[in-house]
């Protein structure tokens, strides 16, 4: 969900303070962010051995620092309240949550992020209402999203099976039935990025297709009227109703993310004329 930042402005969380805004003190004005260039890349680095030379493996990124450099403006008898309002906001949390920026040229994006408090000193600009602050940061999932989820919803439309090391186009053609029902998602940014599926039922071993890249999840399940199945493909879950953990389900775990541009889901089973498939996923940038 967008929330509207103006131009260079940052907040956590959608009631967070919002940052470097100047309109009216107090407002905090920031001079430097780090950590919203590249994440850094987990890398092994070994010896050719026998010849010159080595090699890099450097695949996989970690998770990035976020740290914001400002200046808090206020009035000698409003900073205090207002430096708690900001140890307040970035105060350690269970579960990462979003943090909202704006550049100029392109939309509103987010980074999940566990934030690590507020740094500041006093100084003699105190006196002021003036203090030079930090706001530290980690994300554990290095992405950039844009702040807008977006969501799709595929009927049922037909069997479908997984076949023998067959691609998933080779297999909805020939597998014995409908081609079953698809939409096309596009990931406007410049990575891959999660999905989360929700499948409803009634339905008989639902099957999950990206046949624009040949991956598919398939599932030996029997879904009741009503019941559900959550897949987050971000970090490898299923769950029935929500809490019961069901990835034992899973008889084809080939899980896949939304590649950047267009991607066409298709969704099928054994049968299942009523089941729904939910889609929800943001586009991802480096």
């Amino acid at each position: 969900m967008s929330i509207g930042l103006n131009e260079y402005t940052f907040q956590l969380d959608a009631a967070g303070v919002t940052l470097n805004t100047d309109a009216t003190l107090p407002f905090v004005d920031i001079e430097r962010v780090s950590g919203l260039d590249s994440a850094p890349y987990r890398e092994t680095l070994r010896d050719h051995e026998g010849t010159d030379g080595g090699f890099l493996d450097a695949e996989f990124e970690k998770g990035r620092d976020v740290i914001l450099e400002g200046i808090v403006y206020a009035d000698s008898g409003t900073i205090e309240s207002y430096l708690d309002s900001l140890k307040e906001n970035y105060a350690p949390v269970q579960t990462p949550i979003p943090f909202y920026l704006k550049a100029p040229g392109v939309d509103e994006r987010v980074v999940f992020v566990k934030p690590r408090g507020v740094r500041y000193d006093w100084a003699t600009a105190r006196r002021l209402g003036i203090t030079n602050a930090q706001f530290l940061m980690y994300a554990e999932d290095p992405r950039i999203y844009d702040s807008n989820l977006l969501n799709s919803v595929i009927n049922y439309g037909g069997s479908s099976g997984l076949g023998l090391a067959f691609n998933v186009g080779f297999n909805v053609n020939f597998g014995g039935g409908a081609t079953p029902a698809g939409t096309t998602l596009t990931n406007s940014g410049n990575r891959p990025t999660p999905i989360i599926f929700l499948i409803t039922g009634p339905i008989v071993n639902p099957v999950i297709t990206n046949s624009t890249s040949g991956h598919s999840l398939g599932f030996t399940i029997e879904l009741l009227t009503g019941e559900t199945l959550t897949v987050d493909t971000l970090n490898r879950t299923v769950y029935l109703n929500t809490s019961l953990n069901r990835r034992n389900t899973l008889t084809n775990p080939d899980w896949f993310f939304l590649d950047p541009g267009a991607n066409t889901i298709v969704f099928g089973g054994t049968s299942g004329t009523g089941s729904t498939l939910s889609i929800s996923y943001r586009s991802a940038w480096r």
